[in-house]
């Protein structure tokens, strides 16, 4: 019996630390970019994005600036979800919070993932194919 538990657990630790490792040398990481592209207002787009293990923290996206985004690798064990909440408005008046990826079972490798926060709402685009409207903001 104290065998077979010995037995399993090294099979999880040389799963989740050896095959992480060969994974992450062959799949390219996946990214997640976020585009302000408020044209009426020309404001900030504030952008907060965590997972279970990562607060990426607060992050200020300006009209016409460079974009925000972040790459990670899919956790084999678990699985992987970055959760986002995006403000506009003068002062941080209209908000939406969103999952801006899962994984669940599944290991994606170089995924793409765009959100455009436009004034009327957010566009969602996933590998360079043409964005769908995912979300109205909603007004605090």
């Amino acid at each position: 019996m104290v065998n077979n538990i010995f037995f399993y657990l090294f099979v999880i630790i040389f799963l989740y630390f050896g095959s992480s490792e060969a994974i992450s040398l062959k799949c390219h990481q996946n990214t997640i970019t976020f585009q302000n592209n408020l044209f009426a207002s020309r404001g900030i787009l504030k952008v907060h994005c965590k997972s279970k293990n990562d607060d990426l923290g607060e992050h200020f996206v300006n009209y016409e600036g460079p974009t925000y985004n972040f790459s990670f690798h899919d956790n084999i064990i678990f699985n992987t979800e970055f959760d986002c909440d995006l403000w506009k408005g003068d002062h941080m008046e209209y908000h939406q919070s969103f999952v801006a990826y899962t994984s669940i079972f599944l290991i994606n490798c170089g995924e793409l993932h765009t959100w455009d926060a436009r004034d009327n709402a957010i566009y969602y685009s996933k590998d360079g194919k043409p964005e769908e409207l995912k979300f109205q903001w909603i007004k605090n």
